[in-house]
């Protein structure tokens, strides 16, 4: 027991780079699986909710998570940490891929209970916040005469 428990500490300290990384990963993997559960529940009842789709919740968490630990031995090893300047790079851009996918994944099940889609409420946003902008300068210019 004593001698897993070292293994475990050396494997989580040589991990501890991209330790956020793998968690906001997980956090992500989480949420896409929440709201895919709910989903399901709210359009087709809970008969619809079948265990043995969960289990691709353990392939792709297992998928995503070694592909962000190899891109980081690459990073390290092959590449001594730093890529263009940046630590790390190809494991954040590995991680960064992987969360396009579960906010793409997030995206089609809220759309399917009826919501717009992330990337227009996104563009929505912006033309918000250019509209805002403007009336301020507008504003702004107008005090000045």
């Amino acid at each position: 027991m004593k001698t897993l428990l070292i293994i475990l500490a050396i494997f989580t300290t040589f991990f501890t780079p991209i330790k956020g990384l793998i968690l906001i990963m997980i956090l992500f993997i989480l949420s896409d699986t929440a709201l895919g559960i709910y989903t399901s529940i709210k359009l087709g009842g809970v008969e619809s909710f079948k265990s043995h789709k969960l289990f691709n919740i353990v392939v792709k968490s297992f998928f995503y998570l070694t592909t962000i630990i190899m891109a980081f031995l690459i990073d390290k090893f092959i590449l001594g940490g730093l890529l263009f300047g940046i630590t790390h790079l190809l494991a954040k851009v590995m991680t960064a891929f992987w969360i396009y996918i579960e906010i793409k994944s997030l995206d089609e099940s809220s759309m399917k209970l009826g919501n717009k889609s992330f990337w227009v409420l996104f563009k929505e946003f912006i033309d918000k916040l250019k509209s805002l902008k403007k009336d301020l300068n507008e504003i702004i210019e107008d005090k000045k005469e």
